[in-house]
């Protein structure tokens, strides 16, 4: 199948081509006849939202797929939607490359991705305990032996109460020209175990990052680590947040009941990025605080599951004090963990494999 490009930038189109895909750039739209039966990909510069009923039309036999440029969180549901109702495929805004080429090859069936070894954490609002809980993972990963590295992803909170050496925005120089190198890696800090790399202090340059700048850095990790755990935070404003979203091999997200009405909208987000609440896995953080709702009533009511439930600490501490029996549990958790991500044998318990 051919691939008609109208809009999309040359670097996006090199690295389609260089996936093994066979891209015609378009100045115009192809004559309708030229394109039957192949892929015509364009972009909201290009083709408006209201224009799209007519591009249907015009194609009838083309697979079209839908890039939409115009930044935010919001806006875009209706353009979704429109594309839904239409049978043309959608990209929403702030898509890298990588992930323009997952969704061609999903579109294509093939089976081309690569394996992830990223674990994201996202929060369900601040101060939920999302910094913790991915570092108490990453202590109990590091303590079966792997390479772990933790990277502090919320542009909006560094999630370290002291000033390091060492931090994202310390390495953002290196980030933006691509120049991060494997002693970089040394130079975290050591915690439990594993290396840890502080966010970004300075938060008046969180809108600054860029997607491709934290996938860039996520791979540079990734073949640094055994397992990498990315805290991104709870602010979908973030270039960090949406990385993540697209690039995790598994989704956490740390909550609470009380935080119901704020897990809707997030989830709503997540489904506009091919996401879907089976895709996740909730944690209970203060799951011993009562609520009017449970946290199991919480997990039926968006069709996710529970993966851990952790208690309320009183002060709130960096590492949570967990006892013998809910650190077993968390072991137990890990251990699937790193079973689904070919890290760890399966256990074998009474004839059966868990």
């Amino acid at each position: 199948m051919k691939i008609f490009s109208l809009g999309i930038d040359q670097l996006t189109i090199n690295d389609i081509k260089n996936a093994g895909f066979i891209v015609i750039t378009q100045s115009v739209l192809p004559d309708p006849s030229h394109a039957e039966g192949h892929m015509l990909m364009v972009t909201s510069d290009q083709i408006q939202a209201q224009s799209l009923s007519e591009l249907r039309r015009n194609y009838p036999s083309s697979t079209i797929l839908y890039v939409y440029l115009q930044k935010g969180i919001s806006g875009y549901q209706a353009v979704h939607m429109l594309c839904e109702s239409l049978g043309i495929y959608f990209i929403p805004p702030r898509s890298t490359s990588s992930v323009v080429i997952e969704k061609i090859r999903f579109i294509l069936d093939e089976d081309g991705e690569e394996r992830s070894n990223l674990v994201g954490f996202f929060g369900s609002g601040p101060g939920i305990g999302c910094t913790s809980v991915a570092k108490l993972f990453a202590r109990r990963i590091a303590a079966a032996g792997l390479r772990v590295i933790v990277l502090g992803l919320d542009l909006y909170d560094p999630g370290y109460d002291r000033k390091a050496t060492i931090s994202l925005d310390r390495l953002r120089s290196r980030l933006t020209g691509k120049m991060i190198h494997d002693e970089d890696f040394e130079q975290l800090i050591k915690q439990d175990g594993y290396s840890y790399l502080p966010g970004n202090y300075d938060y008046l340059s969180a809108q600054d990052y860029q997607e491709d700048e934290i996938e860039y850095f996520l791979a540079r990790a990734g073949a640094n680590a055994d397992v990498v755990i990315a805290d991104f935070g709870s602010i979908p404003e973030s270039a960090a947040w949406y990385v993540g979203m697209h690039k995790s091999a598994l989704r956490m997200i740390v909550t609470h009941p009380k935080h119901e009405y704020r897990l809707e909208p997030l989830l709503e987000l997540a489904g506009h990025l091919d996401l879907r609440p089976h895709d996740f896995q909730l944690i209970i953080n203060r799951s011993n605080v009562e609520e009017i709702s449970s946290p199991k009533n919480l997990a039926l009511r968006f069709g996710t599951e529970i993966l851990l439930e952790l208690p309320y600490y009183q002060p709130l501490q960096e590492s949570l004090p967990l006892g013998k029996k809910e650190l077993q549990h968390v072991d137990d958790k890990v251990h699937s963990l790193l079973v689904s991500m070919s890290l760890a044998p399966e256990a074998k318990k009474k004839g059966i494999f868990l």
